[in-house]
């Protein structure tokens, strides 16, 4: 890249906000595909201080700040990752409620070169659900997937 490109290219996004989703994904796996409201996926986030309630479970509701970004990461929980499962988040829906990522600010899939699965940044101020899609399989098994609703709130 030569000088002048690297002047004009865009920073690296730092997500003031990380959302981590950990899969128990033998359990999970042995679920019926589809809405999923057992146990068995544990959400968390970095801003316990800021106001973001109900880790451990699905019903994450996390605090944000407009103009900021929010990432997103899915683990899988297996035996010291020795079986080969894989969980990937597929996609995000806003269910209810304003859609505080505006036009622009909707997460994306990232490249397997970051360290967030997906990316996004709140642009407008209000509360929401949303869907989150993942897939999960365990070993060589075919995908299962599993959506839930947490919450997400975008102030000034």
């Amino acid at each position: 890249m030569n000088k002048l490109m690297r002047q004009f290219s865009a920073p690296a996004v730092v997500p003031s906000r990380v959302i981590n989703i950990a899969v128990d994904t033998v359990y999970l796996y042995s679920q019926t595909n589809g809405a999923y409201a057992g146990t068995g996926v544990y959400m968390m986030d970095n801003n316990v201080a800021g106001g973001s309630s109900g880790e451990g479970g699905l019903e994450l509701s996390t605090q944000l700040t407009a103009g900021f970004g929010v990432a997103f990461n899915a683990v899988a929980i297996d035996a010291m990752g020795a079986q080969g499962d894989h969980v990937e988040i597929i996609g995000f829906e806003v269910s209810n409620g304003t859609n505080i990522f505006g036009n622009f600010g909707f997460p994306t899939k990232q490249p397997d070169t970051s360290p967030y699965q997906w990316l996004g940044t709140a642009m407008l101020q209000g509360n929401c659900t949303y869907q989150i899609k993942i897939g999960v399989s365990v070993g060589s098994a075919p995908t299962k997937y599993f959506w839930w609703d947490p919450f997400l709130t975008c102030t000034a």
